[in-house]
C-alpha cells in the first residue's frame, strides 16, 4: 500500500531533519526511516478512519452484455445519481456479488487473490524459478513470476502439500495468466492426500498480454485418476500444480475457486468464470470498498498524513528528551536541537492544523454511498 506522505513530508511539517532525531533517539538513519514509516502508516490509517474511507458503495447497477469482465463504476447506474466518483484502480475489496436474486457464493480465498501473492507457500521443479512480480500484476500487490527453462517444469501452490481444502461448494477456476510464447500450452493439476489427481490443459491466445483463464470443475476436469467431481470432504485439494509444454516466462495472478464470478482489486473488475456460458444478460449489483486517495492524494491530505506522523513522531521524541543522556547530549548544540518546550510547541500547532484540514475534507460527515 502506498503511503499519503512521505518521510520528508514528516521533516518538513515538523521543522526537524534526520540527523536531530537520530541525536535525540539513539537511531541509526536506517531506523529512523522505519520508525517514520511506521508512525506515517499509522498516520494513514488514523485519517481513513475519521474520514469513513474506505468508502462503501452499496449494491452499483452493472450488466456484463456479453463481456468477461466489467469494471466497477457508475456508469451504468440505473439512475445516475453517483457519476462523480471514480474507483478504477482504487478498489480495496468487493464484499458482495448478488446476481439472479441472489447473493452468489464468496470466492476462494475471498479476496480471490491470497494465493498468488507471495511465493512463500510454494515451490518448484529444479529447472523453474519463481519469484513475487509487483510490477507485472493483475491483482492485489503483486503476482507469480515463474521462468520455465525446459519441458515439464512447474510449480504448486501449497508448499507442504496440505491445502486441505474442500472444493465441493464451488463450480468454477478463475484466474489470470500471461506468457512470453503464446504457442506454450499448460497443465493444471488438482492433487488429494493419496496422490490421486485431475488436470485440465490450457493456453494463452496472445503473447505479453493478460488472459483470463475460467475452468468448469465438473466439466474440464475429467483426466487423471479422479474427476473434478471427485474432490469433496473426502478428497479435499492438497496442493495445485502448473506445468509447461516447452520453456518460457509466465505470470499467475488471481488464483480462486469461484460460483461464476470473481474481481480484481484494486484495478475493480468483476470476471465471469463459467467457460460454457455466455455472460448473463440480466443485472448484478456489486457492494464493494474503494479509497478516493489511493491512485491520486490530494495535498490536504499528504498534509494532513505528515503532520499526524509528525505528531507521533514529536510524542516519542519528547520521551526521548527526558532521557538524562539525550539531555547531555544535546545541551551543547541548543539551536540545532530543540528541547522540550519547542517540541511540545511544535506537536500542538500541528494538532491544530489536522483538525482544519480534516474539518475541510468533511470529517465524519460520510454515510457511504447507495445507501438503503
Amino acid at each position: 500500500m502506498t503511503n499519503y506522505s512521505s518521510e520528508t513530508d514528516v521533516y518538513e511539517a515538523t521543522g526537524l531533519n534526520t540527523k536531530v532525531v537520530q541525536n535525540l533517539s539513539g537511531k541509526s538513519e536506517a531506523e529512523v526511516t522505519t520508525l517514520i514509516t511506521g508512525y506515517i502508516t499509522k498516520a494513514d490509517q488514523m485519517i481513513k478512519r475519521l474520514l469513513g474511507v474506505p468508502y462503501t458503495v452499496r449494491k452499483e447497477y452493472h450488466q456484463f452484455d456479453r463481456n468477461l469482465t466489467i469494471e466497477l463504476g457508475p456508469s451504468e447506474d440505473e439512475f445516475g445519481f453517483f457519476a462523480d466518483y471514480d474507483p478504477a484502480d482504487c478498489v480495496d475489496a468487493v464484499y458482495a456479488v448478488y446476481a439472479f436474486s441472489r447473493r452468489v457464493k464468496l470466492p476462494y480465498p475471498k479476496d480471490c487473490d491470497s494465493l498468488t501473492e507471495d511465493i512463500t507457500d510454494m515451490d518448484k521443479s529444479s529447472g523453474c524459478t519463481i519469484s513475487k512480480e509487483t510490477t507485472i500484476k493483475k491483482c492485489g500487490t503483486a503476482s507469480i513470476k515463474a521462468i520455465f527453462t525446459a519441458v515439464d517444469d512447474y510449480f504448486w501452490i501449497s508448499k507442504s502439500k496440505n491445502m486441505d481444502k474442500n472444493i465441493d461448494t464451488w463450480d468454477f477456476i478463475g484466474f489470470w495468466f500471461r506468457t512470453s510464447d503464446k504457442t506454450a500450452t499448460f497443465t493444471i493439476t488438482l492433487y488429494d492426500k493419496d496422490g490421486g489427481y485431475t488436470y485440465k490443459t490450457f493456453a494463452c491466445t496472445h503473447a505479453d498480454t493478460w488472459t483470463l483463464i475460467s475452468l468448469d470443475i465438473c466439466d474440464d476436469f475429467v483426466s487423471g485418476t479422479l474427476k473434478g467431481t471427485d474432490f469433496n470432504e473426502d478428497h479435499k485439494v492438497q496442493y495445485i500444480e502448473i506445468k509447461t509444454n516447452k520453456a518460457c516466462t509466465v505470470y499467475f495472478d488471481n488464483f480462486n475457486f469461484n460460483d461464476g464470478y470473481f474481481w480484481t482489486y484494486p484495478e475493480g473488475l468483476i470476471c465471469w468464470s463459467d467457460p460454457d456460458e455466455d455472460a448473463p444478460i440480466s443485472a448484478i449489483r456489486v457492494t464493494y470498498a474503494y479509497d478516493p486517495f489511493k491512485v491520486t492524494i490530494p495535498e490536504d491530505i499528504k498534509a494532513a498524513s505528515a503532520k499526524k506522523a509528525g505528531i507521533l513522531l514529536l510524542e516519542y521524541l519528547i520521551g526521548c528528551r527526558q532521557r538524562v543522556t539525550a539531555f547531555m547530549q544535546t545541551q551543547e548544540n541548543l539551536d540545532q536541537y530543540p528541547d522540550r518546550e519547542t517540541l511540545e510547541f511544535t506537536k500542538a500547532r500541528l494538532e491544530r492544523e489536522i483538525i482544519e484540514i480534516l474539518a475541510g475534507l468533511g470529517f465524519r460527515a460520510y454515510s457511504g454511498m447507495n445507501a438503503e
